[in-house]
């Protein structure tokens, strides 16, 4: 009878394993398929902030804000591959494409936060490092091409022009007298700071809030970046998170084959 009771006892374990094993399997495959769209997440946001946001590197005074993109980019195309290997690994339960699945993500855990931490760093950092950056390009203004395009691009897309001086009662768009090409009563302007094209002539020579953009382009960039920063970091962050899920699941599925 106690041989019996003793099988009997065996035989539940080894289902209930059994049991254990394929929830740990089917949540592992889930899991990969939740990083994979989290993968494919990360790699549209980087995507779309060296794409569409760019041009504001120049006048920002660091790089960290590409470079968390760039990172995004690559670790979302290797994300998104490396969950493909662990819903393969899985579903076949092979032991070495896990435990190499484990480390790939390991790995990639370390570089999604450092990339959510350098958008959190660089928030913190974009103010003033950034009005000193623009207030050193507005005299070189159309003798230096990228800064040409990078303030022409930003107070296009911002609908605004130029940064407060020395003088707070003064409008932004005062600042560029300190470029000799618009410190005459001819010019005063940049045409970026126009509304329209057929405004053009007055704008340049009398800005009005009927024709020019009177924003402080200071102010609309960083509110923007910081909030651009903070998805960034949020995103990298984010996915990190689901990446330690993924190492614990295939950490167990790995233990459990036999």
């Amino acid at each position: 009878m106690g041989y019996i009771r003793r099988l009997k006892r065996e035989l539940w374990y080894t289902r209930m394993l059994e049991g254990c094993g394929r929830v740990v399997k089917y949540s592992l495959f889930v899991a990969n398929l939740v990083i994979m769209l989290g993968g494919i997440v990360v790699f549209s946001v980087g995507v779309w902030t060296l794409a569409d946001r760019s041009f504001m590197e120049r006048l920002l005074g660091t790089d960290l804000y590409v470079s968390s993109a760039a990172i995004l980019i690559a670790t979302g195309c290797i994300v998104t591959f490396v969950s493909f290997l662990g819903c393969l690994g899985a579903f076949k339960e092979i032991k070495c494409m896990l435990l190499t699945f484990f480390v790939i993500l390991f790995m990639l855990f370390i570089v999604m936060m450092i990339g959510g931490i350098l958008g959190y760093v660089f928030r913190n950092e974009v103010d003033e490092r950034m009005y000193q950056e623009m207030l050193m390009s507005i005299p070189i203004y159309k003798n230096d091409s990228v800064v040409t395009r990078a303030w022409d691009a930003v107070q296009r897309h911002f609908k605004c022009c130029g940064i407060p001086g020395q003088i707070p009662e003064d409008k932004p768009y005062k600042i560029w007298q300190l470029n000799r090409h618009f410190n005459d009563r001819d010019v005063q302007v940049p045409d970026s700071c126009c509304m329209r094209k057929e405004l053009l002539g007055g704008c340049r020579a009398s800005p009005s809030e009927t024709d020019t953009f009177m924003d402080n382009c200071h102010t609309r960039v960083r509110d923007f970046v910081k909030g651009h920063a903070k998805i960034v970091g949020g995103v990298g962050i984010g996915i990190a998170c689901l990446l330690v899920v993924g190492m614990a699941l295939s950490c167990a599925m790995f233990l459990m084959i036999q």
